[in-house]
């Protein structure tokens, strides 16, 4: 792989199995990784200051799932006129067509199927 840019990047899911794995695929493009149990620990980060390229957000998660946390997101981004808001991109075992359109309508760029792989992410990005 040809990579060189590193991103920085927040992992919001609530299973500490799919944050240990996903580290590892995303450890050759990260200049930084984060990680997030729930929605409003997400939120808490951008709070924070956090300022992330990509947030790969579990769609279900205790106390605040990927989807409110996005639409909360967006919303602070509207409010703060950005000129370039985060990629946020959904990652479920999910893998039908109207997860997918859901996902979009919400404001998230994007949906991958766990288990997914580096080159899964990047083509997004990309």
């Amino acid at each position: 792989m040809v990579e060189t840019k590193k991103f920085k990047i927040l992992v919001a899911d609530d299973n500490p199995a799919n944050l240990k794995i996903t580290e590892f695929i995303l450890k050759p493009v990260t200049q930084c990784i984060e990680f997030a149990v729930n929605g409003q620990q997400v939120l808490e980060k951008i709070a924070e200051g956090g300022k992330y390229d990509v947030i790969l957000m579990d769609v279900k998660m205790p106390v605040m799932d990927g989807y409110e946390a996005t639409k909360r997101i967006r919303a602070i981004e509207a409010q703060n006129n950005n000129e370039k808001n985060v990629t946020i991109i959904a990652t479920t075992a999910n893998n039908q067509p109207e997860e997918a359109e859901y996902c979009k309508s919400i404001g998230m760029n994007d949906l991958v199927a766990k288990p997914f792989n580096l080159n899964d992410i990047l083509a997004i990005i990309a």
